[in-house]
């Protein structure tokens, strides 16, 4: 599951956003062109991540935030991850920069899934190694190849 999900995930290879309302905007119109859900359900989706945001900051640590969502007019399992190598502010829990941030996309239905991908996303974050080859990296193949060689042998 986790292989298929990164071979179709969106990646930005440097966000365009300066702040964390624009990036979690700029992420879920990267989620919604891949087809996650339906272009009408942006506006519904984004206030949920921003109400998500107001209860605690998805800023995990380590310059990684993970925002997330689950709704009912989701297609299906969803990831957009970019970069920022300027960094964002983001309320993280270490009080540092975000400089990594994967938008976890759910059908409301399958909560065991997202749970299982919000696993192995935390592990991800917590790997220095994957995080500055990810910063590293060349553009989107090079981030693609970094995921799939971490996504293990599903």
């Amino acid at each position: 599951m986790i292989r298929n999900l990164v071979q179709a995930a969106a990646l930005i290879a440097e966000i365009e956003a300066k702040t964390k309302d624009a990036a979690l905007r700029e992420l879920l119109a990267a989620a919604e062109h891949s087809g996650a859900f339906p272009a009408a359900s942006a506006k519904a989706l984004g206030k949920r991540l921003a109400e998500r945001e107001a209860i605690g900051s998805t800023g995990l640590g380590n310059s990684v935030a993970v925002p997330h969502v689950k709704g009912d007019v989701v297609e299906r399992t969803t990831l957009v991850l970019a970069r920022s190598h300027g960094g964002l502010e983001w309320q993280a829990i270490d009080g540092r920069p975000v400089h990594v941030m994967f938008l976890l996309i759910s059908p409301a239905d399958e909560p065991e899934q997202h749970l299982q991908c919000l696993r192995w996303i935390a592990g991800l974050a917590r790997n220095a190694d994957f995080r500055r080859f990810l910063l590293d990296a060349d553009g989107d193949a090079a981030m693609r190849d970094l995921l799939l060689e971490m996504s293990g042998k599903e």
